[in-house]
């Protein structure tokens, strides 16, 4: 009795996904999704979550580039698949999930990363004789100034708002990640979990004049932003029946539009009579920092007013664009300057930014 292989394919019965979609794509997302679901496949919250990542569609050389560093990141046992949009969907999926257990089965030594190696790094013989020789030449040693060790970049040091000397990293979001628009990059400078000089930018732009155009019903693309919102904020119950409702919402089936439609607002409903959730991220990511009153119900285009803005449109409502919300990297990356890491993503997956078309767009706040 092979126990180990048992228990192996046990655990790898359900993997977490990581779904990576290029830009132009997201119906094909949503048929891909809706297959994960029907499997009770979770999708994984970042690349130390996954074991499967499935690429769709053709990504840009922007987009690949960013996949294979992403890649780098994600442990064993795993699996990468292209998934065509042609092709027969769960077959693709059964075959990813063989390959992922034989992935598991294969005895393949690890690869040291860049913090084994660093790790590693053993004081040289030189270094432990002027470590006995006294400090006086070493004034200048000081590790505030950056630079790579063994190739990974260090940390600058620079007055914070409060005035505090603080570390500043240079970090980026994107732009492969769950609950994030597809293509869309995030750099800027980090003080503790806050951010500045915010820069964003779309990767791989095309010369297709339909390209960013969803085709699809207000209701169902509200639905598939509140299920983003959801999966950011730590719901992924909520986060599962919005994608059920976004499924049947693009359905052709007019003899089950009245149960569709009562189903899409029972989801709106839920979301929206959140207390938890309602806590949560009222007043993060407000257009009106500072003048809203404490304890008011909506904070003038906060997180909390985006998850209201797409609840009512999942209901049935008219999709209009939300006070204060940014549609341009412009207006975005002001918003974001100041904001905290995970306060960041948040404000994005509320966002309902237009793409460009034919170019590539680049927006910064400045230091």
């Amino acid at each position: 009795m092979d126990l180990t292989g048992r228990i192996r394919r046990w655990a790898l019965g359900r993997p977490r996904v990581l779904v990576i979609d290029a830009p132009g794509g997201e119906r094909f997302r949503w048929q891909l999704e809706d297959e994960l679901d029907r499997r009770h496949w979770p999708l994984a919250l970042s690349p130390a979550d996954t074991d499967l990542a499935l690429v769709l569609g053709r990504p840009g050389a922007q987009l690949a580039a960013a996949i294979e560093l992403l890649w780098s990141q994600v442990p064993q046992p795993r699996h990468r698949q292209d998934i065509a949009a042609d092709g027969d969907l769960p077959a693709q999926l059964d075959a990813a999930s063989v390959a992922l257990v034989d992935a598991a089965n294969r005895t393949e030594p690890v690869q040291p990363g860049a913090q084994t190696q660093l790790g590693n790094l053993g004081p040289e013989p030189d270094d432990v004789d002027d470590e006995h020789a006294g400090h006086s030449g070493h004034e200048g040693h000081h590790m505030h100034h950056g630079g790579d060790v063994a190739g990974l970049a260090m940390a600058d040091t620079a007055p914070d708002r409060d005035g505090l000397t603080l570390d500043v990293l240079r970090v980026a979001l994107g732009p492969v990640l769950p609950g994030w628009p597809t293509g869309l990059v995030l750099t800027g400078s980090m003080q503790g979990d806050v951010l500045t000089g915010v820069e964003l930018a779309w990767v791989d732009g095309s010369d297709d004049p339909n390209h960013g155009v969803l085709q699809a019903t207000p209701q169902a693309v509200a639905m598939d932003q509140l299920a983003r919102i959801l999966l950011v904020a730590g719901w992924p119950t909520a986060a599962a029946a919005a994608r059920r409702a976004r499924r049947d919402l693009s359905g052709s089936h007019p003899q089950r539009a009245a149960q569709t439609q009562r189903a899409a607002a029972r989801v709106a409903s839920r979301v929206r009579g959140s207390r938890a959730l309602r806590w949560s991220v009222q007043g993060i990511g407000s257009t009106d920092r500072g003048m809203t009153p404490a304890g008011s119900a909506h904070a003038a285009g906060d997180v909390w007013g985006g998850v209201r803005h797409w609840c009512d449109v999942a209901a049935g409502g008219e999709p209009v664009p939300v006070a204060g919300s940014p549609r341009s990297l412009t207006e975005a990356s002001i918003l974001l300057e100041g904001s905290e890491l995970a306060a960041a993503r948040l404000v994005v997956a509320t966002m309902d930014l237009e793409r460009p078309a034919t170019r590539v767009e680049t927006e910064s706040t400045g230091v």
